[in-house]
């Protein structure tokens, strides 16, 4: 009897560990395949003359090189975004952060909630997914884009955010540089927060694209430094255009770390 017992625990201690096995090496090949995928992209967007701008005619420009408004790409675009555009016309920008891991295209799919949250550039399975822009916004017309992705344990994707908690980061890299289909700009940050989200009582920072007008504008920026972890002695006044980054903070159940950042000439 105890033969047999013995035997069970055996048999049933070999399939886990080949069921572990399994899900490893596949979580494995997801990586290496998401790796080899990202420097392809990384090598298209580099290599067209590193980010230097073109003279975009109507006889050079396809029907994909439009922006979402349907008009001609900005003759200022990136080269090489306007290659990954052709690709998958849901490629409508590239987001960095110079000195951190944030180096990625950005993907657009408005007709469906959260398309992009596991599916790569290519629209296949991926655990990384893809940064995307939210489908509640316009990239020609709003006044706040939202970028969300996901926080990966290996350091890819928005998991740099995490590090904003510190001020002392945020020192070091205060600057998000985001090339899209209007030329490049620049944004510098303004307040990191963390909040829950979907609770019925959060601060629904997810729904902010368009102020109605001057008043409701202030009254989220207020909404915002509230709730600020630290003070960086930066604001927003209304008519800036913002960019907002969002990502999972494990701190709290829900809980999203958001980077907020506004527009700036250079």
């Amino acid at each position: 009897m105890k033969q047999w017992i013995a035997g069970m625990i055996l048999i049933c201690s070999i399939i886990l560990l080949s069921v572990s096995g399994y899900f490893l090496a596949d979580m494995f090949l997801q990586e290496r395949k998401d790796d080899v995928l990202l420097n392809q992209l990384k090598k298209i967007y580099e290599d067209f003359e590193n980010g230097e701008a073109t003279e975009i005619s109507e006889e050079k420009v396809g029907d994909g090189d439009r922006n979402m408004d349907g008009g001609l790409a900005s003759p200022s675009v990136h080269l090489g975004l306007l290659a990954l555009h052709r690709e998958n016309p849901d490629c409508i920008g590239w987001i960095q952060i110079e000195g951190t891991a944030v180096d990625y295209p950005v993907m657009y799919h408005p007709s469906e909630e959260n398309y992009y949250l596991h599916r790569d550039f290519y629209r296949e399975y991926s655990a990384n997914g893809s940064l995307f822009l939210s489908e509640l916004c316009n990239p020609d017309t709003s006044d706040n884009l939202i970028i969300y992705g996901h926080h990966m344990n290996s350091g890819k994707m928005f998991a740099t955010l995490e590090q904003y908690k510190d001020s002392a980061f945020y020192l070091e890299h205060p600057l998000i540089s985001y090339n899209t289909l209007q030329g490049e700009e620049i944004y510098e940050i303004f307040a990191v927060l963390c909040t829950p989200v979907y609770t019925g009582n959060d601060f629904p920072y997810y729904t902010f694209t368009k102020a109605e007008d001057a008043r409701d504008f202030w009254e989220y920026i207020r909404a915002v430094e509230e709730r600020a972890l630290y003070h960086t002695g930066r604001s927003a006044v209304f008519g800036d255009k913002l960019l907002t980054l969002s990502t999972c903070e494990y701190s709290q159940k829900n809980g999203r770390i958001v980077i907020m950042a506004k527009k700036i000439n250079q």
